[in-house]
């Protein structure tokens, strides 16, 4: 069904001469990395080059992927394309440097006998093995978080079958002040260990164990309440790069004996970074990548002496570029950069901590992608998943509640990476957010934007938020407030949508409903160290806060205000789920509506206009792993719910005033994860399958 669907949207793409270049140039990237279809991919980049010639950047991108595609289906015409675009485009300064090097890495590789030698290959399609791992030295495994527990696991690659490797247990016994988990691990270099993250009551361990006989070690405990960071094991297997964060904006670079748990400060620093900083193979440098700038998310790549503490840039562009590896024999290293105009893998060779020459494009075009480790033979492997969130608007039939038609995209220029949509209380304005660092995803710095439903024109306010969540319009229209994360932890904030001035309200604080004379704060507060999970009312001018009602930790609340601010509907995120409604000013509750759900999905709702049905998202099966939910209604007097046709997941729901059309962001989340994997590309070495 899948190859069908791309086939018969390629096809269209090739009828249909009134597309734009933009439009034609995603066609030919979604048959190139999701299809695979080469041949096909490289006519639609051609079709580009020859209608779209006057827009010479994206003329100049489409030679770059249609080389790239050439290279992997060995054809000699690589070269000549590469050519083409250094010779036709030395106006595009980022795509001529981007060709030049690969021609120069193509023609210093030794042995390599043409452009074929570069492969990419899938090795793996399934689900939940991307979180915070790493590929085994020889390939055969990936370990990962399995966040049904919590437990570290390793999946084996060829057969699927996967394992846990601690027994921590439940995530339903978790949710207290002792709740644990796993979290990033690493391989050591003779496959036989793993060190990883262990998040035990507040404070963060270094722990190992054995994959043969799984019987975890404890290494390193941080000395205070906070994190380890893990990065590294050293080529020789005795010691681990991690770096330990304190209460200080600074923090600890270690290097900590893998024999007796002895740590060695390199040196104290403030880290802001993307990739996972890396030892070199001789153990004489540590390459890390840090921010450009404080307030930006731009990075640039260093290397710190493990003798001298001394660090010294290596990388400086203003692109933004971050650490993948050493090649094994530390003569290159590997690194993520967006230069060239769409994500890819690069190059630079290093000698004695100092750069020599120009970085090289190794392969480009790789959007999303999620690192998994480069193996002793040469081999990068890497993670895509295709679960990326959009903003959506449906509209309703007024007698029965349904969704009529198909759900109309907001957002298209920050495809996948936006979420959040809020009516104006008039009508007039749809607000939403999105990231605009197709890198970081969400991790990046985002974008308020802010929708005229009169003229269909947006309006952006950058920020320095590495994201934001729940707008919230004021009664007046002219103020919202956004959750807005950063280094300094979450809050929210107030915008002023006339003059974009933005100012911090309540620190750490999560987003809520607003009152609607607009003098308050509804919201769910976790309180791990009691237990509890409270709904409150913060009075914003008084600064007093008021309980309506308290739970266990592991509830975890989400809320909804009535239009008229008389009831508010929660649901906790704990099996069975269960919606029930509270007066405004505390009280009894009563149950309205109770499911199934396996897993800790976050279920976010919204009452009608007229104060007559709450509406939310659940699955069709809750017992299923595919992703298969609908939207549904309940009657806020009680009653049955009704399935309203949505035809996929519709989260962050809000209800527009008229009482006729709603929006929400939804989650493709169609398709499963893959590993991938990039060999032959390394000069001298030569990858084993």
């Amino acid at each position: 069904m899948k190859r069908l669907l791309i086939a018969i949207l390629a096809a269209s793409v090739l009828a249909v001469g009134a597309q734009s270049g933009n439009d034609l140039f995603q066609k030919a990237l979604l048959m190139e990395r999701t299809e695979g279809n080469l041949p096909q991919a490289i006519k639609l980049y051609q079709r580009i080059v020859d209608k779209f010639a006057g827009d010479r950047k994206l003329a100049a991108q489409a030679l770059m992927q249609m080389a790239q595609c050439q290279e992997r289906l060995g054809q000699a015409e690589a070269r000549k394309t590469y050519e083409r675009v250094v010779k036709d485009y030395s106006d595009q300064a980022e795509q001529v440097q981007a060709a030049r090097g690969r021609l120069i890495f193509l023609a210093e590789t030794p042995g390599r006998a043409s452009a074929a030698a570069v492969a990419v290959r899938k090795v793996w399609s399934g689900w939940g093995t991307l979180d915070e791992g790493e590929i085994s030295p020889d390939g055969k495994y990936i370990s990962f978080v399995d966040w049904d527990t919590g437990d570290l696991a390793i999946c084996d690659l060829q057969t699927g079958a996967k394992r846990r490797l601690t027994n921590k247990g439940s995530w339903k016994d978790s949710w207290t002040d002792s709740e644990e988990y796993a979290f990033t691990s690493r391989w050591a270099p003779d496959g036989k260990q793993i060190v990883y993250e262990w998040y035990n009551a507040y404070r963060s361990e270094l722990r190992l164990v054995n994959i043969d006989n799984p019987k975890p070690r404890l290494l390193y405990r941080s000395k205070q309440l906070g994190t380890v960071d893990l990065f590294d094991w050293s080529s020789d297997g005795k010691q681990i790069l991690a770096y330990e964060r304190k209460q200080s904006p600074e923090g600890d670079i270690l290097l900590i004996s893998v024999n007796d748990g002895t740590a060695r400060v390199l040196k104290t620093m403030r880290l802001s970074y993307k990739g996972s900083p890396r030892l070199s193979p001789d153990g004489r440098y540590v390459a890390i990548d840090l921010l450009q700038q404080e307030s930006g998310i731009e990075h640039d790549i260093y290397v710190l002496s493990v003798e001298s503490g001394r660090v010294a840039a290596l990388v400086s562009h203003p692109a933004n570029d971050w650490i993948l590896d050493w090649s094994p024999d530390g003569h290159w290293l590997l690194f993520a950069s967006d230069r060239s105009g769409t994500l890819g893998v690069w190059v630079i060779q290093v000698v004695d901590g100092v750069a020599k020459g120009d970085p090289q494009i190794v392969k480009a075009g790789l959007p999303g992608m999620i690192p998994m480790g480069l193996t002793p033979h040469g081999s990068f492997y890497y993670g895509q998943s295709s679960r990326n969130e959009n903003v959506y608007m449906a509209k309703l039939d007024s007698r029965t509640g349904k969704v009529t038609g198909r759900p109309e995209e907001v957002n298209q220029r920050f495809e996948g990476l936006c979420g959040s949509p809020a009516y104006s209380r008039d009508g007039k304005y749809l607000a939403y957010a999105c990231s605009r660092d197709p890198i970081l995803g969400w991790n990046g710095r985002s974008i308020l934007r802010i929708r005229s439903l009169e003229t269909g024109k947006d309006r952006e306010l950058p920020t320095e938020f590495s994201s934001i969540f729940y707008p919230r319009w004021l009664p007046d229209g002219r103020f919202l407030l956004i959750e807005g994360h950063n280094d300094l932890g979450r809050g929210i904030h107030k915008v002023d949508t006339q003059t974009w001035e933005i100012k911090l309200l309540l620190h750490d604080t999560p987003m809520g409903e607003i009152s609607p004379d607009g003098k308050g704060l509804f919201y769910a507060r976790r309180e791990r160290e009691n237990n509890l999970c409270r709904i409150l009312f913060r009075d914003f001018e008084k600064g007093v806060e008021r309980e309506l009602y308290r739970g266990s930790v592991a509830e975890m609340f989400n809320i909804s205000l009535s239009p008229d601010g008389k009831s508010l509907a929660f649901l906790n995120r704990t099996n069975p789920r269960v919606l029930r409604v509270i007066p405004a000013e505390g009280g009894q509750s009563h149950e309205l509506f109770r499911f199934e759900l396996i897993g800790d999905a976050n279920i976010l709702m919204t009452w009608t206009a007229d104060g007559k049905y709450i509406l939310f998202s659940k699955p069709l099966d809750p017992h299923s792993d595919k992703w298969e939910w609908d939207l549904w209604r309940v009657p806020a007097a009680g009653g049955d719910a009704q399935r309203l046709d949505a035809g996929m997941r519709c989260d962050d729901l809000s209800a527009h005033p008229d009482g006729r059309q709603i929006a929400f962001s939804s989650n493709n989340g169609t398709s499963p994860e893959e590993i991938w994997v990039l060999e032959n590309f390394l000069p001298g070495l030569k990858a084993a399958r």
